[in-house]
């Protein structure tokens, strides 16, 4: 017996061990880039994703000891999504002014996600059918344990029920999305009421929101500043575990299917959406928010991207913060086309023909039915997929063996459902921000900075900054992205532009040290 055997022998994994320290030395080369030579967050993640992968590679089998690294991160990032998204709807729906506008954004806000989704389902039937996914595959439905799933099935009633508060600590403690928007847009719309009359008597509710919001986004900022270090472990672990499994050939087919359908319907379907409804051009639109979709794509997760995603519609495509700050957090919850839309479709289908299930043509139409109603309450985190699966598998009557099947590839098809999630939230928050003339269209067709993040566009109302768009003494010296834009403000511009920025809403600003966005 060799010595790696012996030490094997009393739990200790060397490689498993090597690959650790190899992280942490990358973990300390990452630092080094973002605080000594001031490299870019973007740039910086795309290459912890690259290292990532050579990592998993690398260490094939024995990543287990790098896995913790990813599930901190995950946790931090689900901990702070309560507080974010309450805060970001008190703040947004407070700051309205009126009841008018908060009707027209929500109801068009609504409309707009399960549009993307809809036509996400359709694109997915289109293809699973077209390439006969599961066809071939020999899976029998013996012998595969599904009994781990059963407490997931969700049904259709629970989820109409779900959609409202019951008990309003235990919702933001069990993370039920949905009851908690509802809840804290009627204490939002509660206040715009009473402050019609007696704005003088609850003012100062609207200065503690403010106050929690400068805060949260604060604790914010420093959770988004320790992405390119959890990218690394998570984009390790998913290639280290995934890989070593053998794949059948079918879903091999499956996986890439479900990627190229995320293509379609994130830069054919959401260009066409963006050019007819919003009014703007794909290309330019399709850059500028590629941080966000590689966040997303890292992360896998939606609602964590959201303070990405936030700053990214109103410092760099535009969007007026009032559209920003409700649109994008309900796209966390309302839609997923990604998770409840293409996913679950095409693991219907694979399963239907590796299964040999008969299927019809109204039943197809019932499954695309049902796949939109449950998108009304996804959850944007990691492994949602398998929940809004199950529920639609178990809602058609489909065996759960399905879902079983298709788990091998399940991790590595989130990376892809998460970034199609938050380009269809980006895609209808443009939509909305139009038609609400809410769009500023000075800062999308702004040229793009490098090496800098920018400087805020947009005052308390939404309006375009004039100042944000003329070059001062603190946009033409050499600043950090370590350094945040509220400090910038405070060392470089006038007390008037420092006021104006305290003021603004706006959900991304006070994450920007650790975010270049501008920067590919």
């Amino acid at each position: 017996m060799g010595f790696e055997d012996e030490v094997s022998d009393l739990g200790f994994d060397i490689i498993s061990a090597s690959a650790l320290l190899a992280v942490v030395a990358i973990f300390l080369f990452i630092f080094l880039l973002r605080t000594k030579l001031k490299l870019g967050f973007t740039k910086t993640v795309l290459g912890a994703m690259i290292v990532g992968v050579g990592i998993g590679l690398l260490f094939s089998g024995h990543v287990e000891w790098i896995r913790p690294i990813g599930t901190i991160y995950i946790s931090v990032l689900t901990a702070i999504v309560a507080p974010l998204i309450i805060v970001s709807i008190l703040s947004s729906i407070t700051s309205l002014g009126s009841l008018a506008k908060l009707r027209g954004i929500g109801t068009r806000s609504v409309f707009w996600l399960l549009v993307t989704t809809a036509l996400s389902i359709v694109l997915a039937l289109a293809f699973g059918l077209l390439f006969d996914l599961g066809r071939g595959g020999e899976v029998a439905a013996e012998g595969f344990n599904t009994e781990i799933y059963e407490n997931t099935i969700v049904p259709i009633t629970k989820v109409i029920t779900d959609l409202f508060p019951s008990n309003i600590v235990n919702d933001i403690g069990q993370g039920h999305i949905i009851p908690m928007i509802l809840f804290t847009v009627l204490i939002a719309v509660s206040y715009v009421l009473v402050a019609a009359k007696h704005r003088e008597k609850v003012e100062p509710f609207k200065n503690l929101v403010e106050a929690l919001r400068l805060i949260v986004f604060k604790a914010v900022e420093f959770i988004i500043e320790l992405t390119p270090y959890a990218v690394v472990g998570l984009v390790a672990v998913s290639i280290g575990t995934k890989f070593t499994s053998g794949l059948l050939w079918s879903l091999g087919l499956m996986l890439l299917v479900s990627f190229v359908v995320f293509a379609l319907d994130i830069w054919v379907i959401g260009g066409v959406l963006v050019r007819v409804f919003a009014d703007l051009n794909p290309l330019r639109f399709f850059r500028k928010i590629i941080p966000a979709q590689i966040v997303a794509f890292s992360t896998q997760a939606s609602a964590g991207t959201l303070p990405v995603t936030t700053r990214v519609l109103q410092e760099e495509v535009g969007v007026g913060s009032e559209v920003a700050n409700f649109t994008a957090p309900l796209g966390t919850t309302i839609g997923m086309p990604g998770c409840a839309g293409i996913w679950p479709i095409l693991t219907a289908i694979y399963g239907i023909n590796a299964l040999g299930i008969s299927y019809g043509p109204v039943d197809y139409v019932i499954l695309a039915a049902v796949c939109l109603l449950v998108s009304l309450g996804t959850a944007g985190v990691p492994g949602t997929a398998t929940i809004t699966t199950t529920t639609v598998l178990a809602a058609v009557g489909l065996p759960l063996e399905i879902l079983v099947i298709t788990i091998p590839i399940a991790a590595i098809a989130d990376t892809g459902r998460t970034a199609t999630n938050v380009s269809a939230a980006m895609i209808a928050s443009a939509i909305v921000a139009r038609q609400v003339n809410d769009l500023h269209e000075e800062v999308f067709n702004r040229p793009e900075a490098r090496g800098a993040s920018l400087s805020p566009a947009l005052d308390t109302t939404g309006t375009l900054r004039e100042e944000a768009l003329r070059p001062n003494a603190a946009q033409t010296q050499s600043v950090g992205e370590g350094a945040s834009l509220l400090e910038r403000e405070d060392d470089h511009a006038s007390k008037d532009q420092a006021a104006v920025f305290q003021s603004r809403h706006s959900l991304g600003d006070v994450c920007s040290s650790g975010i270049g966005i501008a920067e590919l």
